[in-house]
């Protein structure tokens, strides 16, 4: 148990009586017939006195319990009515509760936590809230939100404003709230956010049971309050659903006796959003008001950790003006996916011993869900050959499953689940994706457009369960896609089969039109893939690319654009208009021939180089822009490239790599912390080659291309692409140790580093 000064726990006692026993401000310790009170208070009809001691001795109470006594008789001699307390920090001892029993009419002796109690019930809150959900953790195989906490593997939790370093333990979180700090937590979907605020929640539980902390942890879902706008109504509500008092809790809430968790900040806006962009992030500010309000009017001692994605706002800024976290009093983190040893670790607590492929996403959510289905095997041996082998591989997993599935029903084959898959992914994509809940009759109307055959029960039996759709936490009997790659790699699968017949009417085609989120990096490379292994020409791909352009879908040519250019790139001139974009990497020599204007387009984060002209024919015409990495400001922009756009952040980083190239280091050691930083510190996109020369003088680049082999060789990179257009890709498995790199490359040791310094 914490020791507490005599100071601070007559502090703590005075602020929960003001809550319980006051009327007005200002009440508390008083000298009263010339002896010091701990707390003298009014509530307009009764009087309470009370002595706080952290003592336990026998004479300390005979002393204090009739210094109370004399008091309340005195008051109550005046025609007044009064009571008095003597509060221990420690469960008041035998000789403790007999030496004051004399006085049993005038005063009572009660513990710290039977006088929080009165104020509320914080130990009856955590053992209901304990048995309730936790955020987005649910097993989707077994249909429970009960997840054992044995399974959770500590994650590596690293600071958002480097990048490259800061990293915090769960220990020190809950040390770091127990003191008060603040933290803004942001992660991908599926790498397990709740499942780690989930134990800060219990930590933080034990330590005030042990009397640790004078705190107790509020653990709030925000899926369970879309549309509320009022901060108390939003407590009382929690508070209701935890067989809490509303009106104790909220005054527990005032008084500064609760730590808020609150889960789910991207749960929150109305789903599908397909409005203006120049008005969304107005909705986004109206629709987290009630956060906002909730963080203003939470006492300052209190701690507060919010989480949500990492990619639901447009930026940093924008994520902080809309909660109201500002950067003097909020840390950002985020949480990356696991490591090989993090990975290895989770399986082998799952019963699976064995490594993982490169390609293979590390996400929590999405291995547990393979082993749970009996997929791992078949998604460690699938094949990965090819000039874009990430696509290759899902390719292969999403056919195999598909197979092995259709063995088990006679009515539906292997090509009618691949389609089924693609289509209903596809209309995913057209609202807020991995979050889009289908209802059995939805499922049953995409199987109906995407075969051409109605469903029967068996087949509605094989659906609700076909890998890579989870119960949905709506309802249970709807479906929703439990990993955002298996996603994109079935929509991929629909957009390569519109390529190879791209004058088709199908209805299916409507839907691909429809889409307002683009392809990740894993469907585009599975496009890639597929329009590899179909032998379909480039011709034909720029041809489809032309004719949804003319049709004005900018949002599927957009779909198309990238593997084109992986492949052989587009001659024409192309216009984007109102998409959307995570982040858009202008570093590259895709570019340079390419006559391309975005216009009135969303692009969350946009790279471009520190210095020098853009391609004369890449233009952004009334964009909104996250954030500008490569400039510092608008006057660095050129004005020939940029026409009315609105930035939200520039970012000067790519400054940093003249720092490196400045530095003491190895010129092999160098060029490699130059190309882990655009590779792993940056977005976790693809790269073309050229991107990762970009910005090294003649001599670093000469040393590049071996760099890059001994990167490859030690799995730090994963080579794809063809026709000169090498794309280098980060794997997940390697990223905690090139972030150690990065921040450390002096003093680190790995084989890599050895290798890169023995260059020079």
């Amino acid at each position: 148990m914490r020791t507490f000064t005599g100071e601070e726990f007559e502090d703590e006692v005075r602020r929960i009586c003001r809550s319980l026993f006051s009327n007005s401000l200002g009440q508390g310790a008083e000298k009263v017939d010339g002896r010091e009170r701990d707390g003298v208070f009014w509530s307009g009809s009764f009087f309470t006195i009370v002595e706080a001691t952290t003592e336990k001795k026998k004479e300390k109470a005979i002393t204090d319990g009739k210094k109370t006594h004399d008091l309340v008789s005195k008051i109550r001699s005046e025609g007044n009515m009064a009571q008095g307390y003597l509060v221990t920090l420690h469960e008041p001892t035998a000789d403790q509760r007999l030496a004051v029993k004399r006085w049993d009419k005038t005063t009572k002796i009660i513990s710290f936590d039977e006088l929080r109690s009165l104020l509320f019930d914080a130990s009856a809150y955590l053992r209901t809230r304990a048995g309730k959900p936790f955020g987005s953790i649910y097993d989707h195989v077994q249909q429970t939100f009960e997840v054992a906490r044995s399974e959770f593997v500590s994650p590596t939790v690293i600071n958002s404003e480097s990048q490259i370093g800061g990293a915090i333990s769960i220990s020190e979180l809950v040390q770091a709230t127990m003191s008060s700090r603040r933290f803004v937590i942001t992660a991908e979907y599926g790498v397990g956010k709740s499942m780690l605020l989930r134990e800060v929640f219990f930590a933080l539980a034990t330590q005030f049971s042990l009397g640790n902390c004078f705190r107790f942890p509020l653990f709030i879902n925000l899926r369970e309050h879309l549309g509320q706008s009022d901060p108390v109504e939003l407590l009382e509500r929690h508070a209701r659903s935890n067989a809490a008092d509303p009106r104790k809790l909220v005054a527990a809430w005032s008084a500064g006796y609760v730590d808020l968790i609150i889960d789910g900040f991207d749960e929150l806006s109305t789903r599908g959003w397909t409005g203006d962009h120049r008005k969304l992030r107005e909705f986004r500010r109206s629709t987290h008001s009630v956060v906002k309000n909730l963080i203003r009017q939470t006492p300052r001692k209190s701690s507060v950790v919010i989480s949500g994605r990492a990619a639901y706002f447009d930026s940093d800024s924008e994520m902080r003006e809309a909660l109201g976290t500002p950067v003097e009093t909020f840390e950002h983190y985020s949480i990356q996916p696991f490591d090989a040893d993090q990975a290895a670790e989770f399986l082998h607590r799952k019963g699976h011993e064995g490594d993982l492929p490169q390609w293979l996403p590390t996400r929590p959510l999405f291995l547990n869900y393979l082993i749970n289905k009996g997929l791992i095997a078949e998604a460690v041996n699938v094949s990965a050959q090819g000039a874009f082998p990430e696509g290759a591989a899902w390719l292969a997993l999403l056919r195999m499953i598909a197979e092995r599935e259709s063995e088990q029903s006679e009515g539906v084959d292997k090509d009618s689940i691949l389609k089924f898959w693609g289509l209903l992914a596809t209309k995913a994509r057209q609202g807020n994706a991995i979050q889009k809940s289908f209802s059995p009759t939805e499922m049953d109307e995409v199987f109906y457009i995407a075969t051409g055959n109605s469903v029967s029960e068996d087949e509605r039996r094989l659906l609700l369960r076909l890998p890579g759709l989870g119960i949905s936490p709506e309802s249970a009997t709807n479906r929703t896609f439990i990993d955002v790659d298996f996603l994109n790699a079935a929509s991929a699968e629909m957009i390569a089969a519109h390529v190879r017949h791209p004058y088709g009417d199908e209805i299916y085609r409507q839907d691909l039109r429809n889409i307002t989120q683009q392809l990740n990096q894993v469907g585009t490379h599975v496009l890639c893939s597929e329009i590899e292994q179909s032998g379909i020409s480039t011709g034909l791909l720029e041809a489809c690319l032309s004719k949804e352009m003319e049709e004005g879908n900018h949002k599927l040519a957009y779909d198309l654009f990238f593997p084109l250019a992986y492949l052989g790139g587009s001659k024409n001139y192309l216009t984007f208009e109102g998409i959307d974009i995570d982040e858009l990497d202008i570093c590259q020599d895709i570019w340079g021939n390419t006559n391309v204007d975005f216009s009135d387009c969303l692009i969350s984060r946009l790279i471009i180089p520190p210095e020098g002209d853009l391609p004369a024919g890449l233009h952004f015409t009334e964009c909104l822009i996250g954030q500008v990495e490569g400039r510092s400001s608008e006057n660095d922009l050129p004005e020939d490239n940029f026409i009315s756009c609105d930035v939200d952040k520039f970012s000067a980083s790519y400054t940093v790599n003249n720092d490196i190239l400045g530095s003491e280091l190895a010129l092999g050691v160098k060029v490699l912390v130059i190309t882990l930083r655009k590779v792993y510190a940056q977005s976790g996109v693809s790269r073309l080659e050229s991107a990762l020369l970009r910005g090294l003088d003649h001599r670093a680049r000469l040393l590049a291309p071996e760099v890059i082999r001994i990167m490859v060789k030690h799995g730090f990179l994963l080579e794809s692409g063809r026709q000169g257009r090498t794309i280098y890709v980060g794997t997940r498995s390697m990223r905690k140790e090139a972030l150690a790199i990065i921040q450390s490359p002096g003093s680190y040791k790995t084989a890599l580093l050895e290798e890169c310094r023995n260059l020079s």
